[in-house]
């Protein structure tokens, strides 16, 4: 058995570790995010399930399969990799829906190459069935330079 201070010592927790990456400073909300809107409030959407951090809310056109849903943290992190803190808890909420869901894709993408429509983390739990006939992506190809 690993005791505290090697574990520490093992997962860069000790002095003369290696440095942690900075994060970068939380901003509660972004004007104008659609997101920061709904966590707010101030624009609609259904909410389906709320944690302190986070809330699970139905996709704005019902999404592409019965029980789609987006987890949303409740500050803003523009994506997957600006706060790994965030993105680690708002994966925690995604994984519990997930196991409800049953066989299901969780999806988040980083920049608009990788589809990303909204700057604003956010998880898909996108439950699925033999022969369901979803395609991923689901957003619509644009050609390349556009």
């Amino acid at each position: 058995m690993v005791s505290h201070g090697e574990f520490r010592e093992m997962t860069g927790d000790a002095p003369g570790s290696c440095p942690r990456l900075p994060r970068a400073p939380r901003r509660t909300q972004r004007p104008g995010c659609p997101f920061c809107l709904i966590v707010l409030g101030g624009a609609p959407a259904t909410v389906l399930r709320e944690w302190p951090e986070t809330i699970a809310i139905r996709p704005r056109h019902g999404g592409v399969t019965d029980g789609h849903v987006l987890v949303i943290p409740r500050v803003h992190v523009a994506d997957v990799a600006e706060d790994p803190e965030v993105s680690a808890t708002t994966m925690l909420r995604a994984a519990e829906l997930a196991g409800e869901a049953g066989d299901c894709n969780v999806i988040t993408s980083r920049g608009p190459s990788a589809t990303q429509t909204v700057r604003h983390l956010h998880l898909h739990v996108v439950p699925r069935a033999d022969g369901d006939g979803l395609l991923l992506p689901w957003t619509v190809a644009r050609p390349a330079g556009s």
